[in-house]
């Protein structure tokens, strides 16, 4: 909180909007990087001695950091530490560990120039800064910097600030803070910023607490109205200008249009969504091949504000019922870690998620009496903990219509696990109801490093591979509907353009029943996995076809 109220205050007394309280200090040779209204320039012997006798600094820039400038920087930090040069990994691990010191380098560079503009320019090096300069040229430009550093979000949210930025964020300066203030923010007032990250791995939601989930959060939390940009300055650029009303007479040109279609060809999925027939007449820029992926973005980011006015109703805890709720938390309660797939039907199913109907047989006889009551066709599955790979293992037969085909199935299901898994607790057979085909998701919820957990989802067997994208709990109807929309359209067209086309709305009251589960469970929870449920349209819409419950073990005191 200290650093940040200190950066807010910096940003004032750069921008010449505070009065100036302490010194801005800045190299000789860095200055060539940092160009400050104010600053000092001095040699780093002498910032050095400033320091060590106790002279308050708002910002320092060196090029390089020396043992005796070291000691002098722990003893007096700045503000904002800026290296212009390079700098040993361990050191400025150590510097950016201080929780009083903003960090940005190396070969960092941050420039004031432009008081009356709102335009903050960043990119993770300078040749990216040096794109976005020529790309925005001749628009005046606030602040640029590089890299761009994590505590980045601390100026973007300053209310005073009335910063827009546009660039490049690196994954090592992504933090769960971007979900949360984007959270908070209406999807104009999101629109505003448009920062694309750089080098995001794919998030690991099978390993609870992994560091790629706070990261793939911010990520998708900056990608939420537009989806994931081609990392362009031209792209930026056009997508910063927007759509401007259609210009009068406009007629793409034969060489526009041919580079156009050529696009299409290229980029077949992209150029196969409706509105990407042709340029729209009120798209600016120069770039065609900018302006072809900007487009598709805008289109994305005006069917997100479409969403808004969509009247989808939260998921009020009072309007769920109590009976299945309270036995829901007590088989969590009773549970291991690890919960068995029908445990944890049992347990989504009393938050209103949809779950095969299904029961647990002991017996050939009793698997038979159960698939007639719930109809074929049917499906056995082994129920054990210790079962991952079940198909593999012949522990699960589709397509029963019998009941003679089930009480075979139940004894083959038996064999195979003793044969293939001897070690194997086996705690009976699972008869549940076949799914017509559908559009199938993986979605659930994961628990972060910072005790956070998010909602997530991606459609699955489909022939583009799909990400996981992620949005952090607790989830509002817009951020519900905005997670499905961003699922579903990245589905291969015509996939949306059908009538049987996937409900964006089913979708969305699914993740917001996952929220009510995930905010009822009093951080028990490490993660819920449906995978996968299948989207089948009707009256139930989708259906769980698998699920796995993983909680905090109990010594932690839940």
């Amino acid at each position: 909180m200290e650093a940040d109220a200190g950066l807010s205050e910096l940003l004032g007394v750069l921008r010449g909007t505070r009065e100036r309280r302490s010194a801005i200090l800045v190299s000789e040779i860095a200055a060539e990087h940092v160009r400050v209204p104010g600053a000092e320039l001095v040699d780093a012997r002498t910032i050095a001695r400033r320091l060590q006798a106790g002279e308050p600094a708002a910002l320092v820039a060196v090029e390089a950091l020396s043992p005796t400038l070291l000691r002098a920087l722990r003893e007096s930090p700045p503000i904002i530490l800026v290296v212009t040069g390079d700098a040993d990994e361990e050191t400025l691990e150590s510097l950016a560990r201080r929780p009083e010191l903003a960090l940005l380098g190396p070969h960092g560079i941050l420039e004031i120039e432009d008081g009356d503009s709102d335009l903050l320019l960043c990119a993770v090096e300078a040749a990216g800064l040096a794109d976005l300069r020529a790309a925005f040229a001749p628009s005046p430009v606030a602040l640029a910097l590089a890299p761009t550093p994590p505590w980045l979000i601390t100026w973007i949210r300053e209310p005073d600030a009335g910063l827009r930025a546009v660039g490049f964020v690196g994954a090592d300066a992504l933090d769960p803070r971007w979900a949360a203030w984007l959270r908070g923010r209406t999807l104009e007032e999101a629109t505003r910023h448009i920062l694309i990250p750089l080098g995001v791995e794919a998030p690991r939601v099978d390993a609870p607490r992994h560091p790629s989930l706070g990261r793939a959060l911010a990520a998708h939390a900056l990608e939420r109205t537009t989806g994931p940009l081609y990392p362009s300055a031209a792209v930026i650029a056009a997508l910063a200008r927007g759509l401007g009303p259609p210009r009068r007479g406009f007629e793409p040109s034969a060489a526009l249009l041919g580079r156009w279609n050529q696009a299409r060809r290229a980029l077949p999925l992209t150029g196969a969504a409706p509105g990407m027939e042709a340029p729209h007449p009120g798209l600016r820029s120069d770039d065609p091949g900018a302006a072809f992926l900007a487009q598709r973005a805008l289109l994305r980011q005006a069917q997100s504000l479409a969403l808004q006015e969509r009247a989808l109703a939260e998921v009020d805890d009072d309007a769920l019922d109590d009976a299945r709720i309270e036995r829901a938390i007590e088989v969590l309660r009773g549970a291991g870690e690890v919960l068995s797939e029908h445990e944890s039907k049992v347990v989504l199913h009393g938050f209103g998620v949809e779950v095969t109907r299904q029961a647990v047989a002991s017996s050939a006889s009793g698997a038979a009496s159960f698939a007639e009551q719930i109809g074929f066709p049917v499906v056995l599955k082994a129920v054990s903990p210790d079962l991952r790979r079940k198909r593999e293992l012949g522990a699960v037969i589709l397509d029963l219509a019998t009941s003679a085909a089930v009480r075979r199935a139940y004894a083959t299901i038996v064999t195979n696990v003793e044969e293939q898994a001897p070690s194997a607790h086996l705690d009976g057979v699972l008869v549940a109801e076949q799914i017509e085909e559908g559009l199938e998701i993986h979605c659930g919820a994961i628990r972060l490093a910072s005790g956070e957990m998010a909602l997530y989802g991606r459609a699955i067997g489909l022939t583009t591979p799909q990400e996981q994208i992620l949005a952090a709990s607790p989830l509002r109807p817009t951020d519900a509907l905005l997670l499905a929309n961003a699922i579903l359209t990245r589905v291969p067209v015509p996939a949306l353009r059908r009538r049987s086309d996937p409900d964006v709305e089913v979708l969305a009251e699914l993740f917001l029943r996952l929220d009510a589960l995930v905010r009822r469970s009093e951080d028990r929870l490490l993660s819920v996995d449906l995978n996968p449920i299948r989207m089948i349209g009707g009256e139930r819409g989708y259906v769980t076809l698998d699920a796995r419950i993983t909680q905090r073990p109990h010594l932690e005191g839940l």
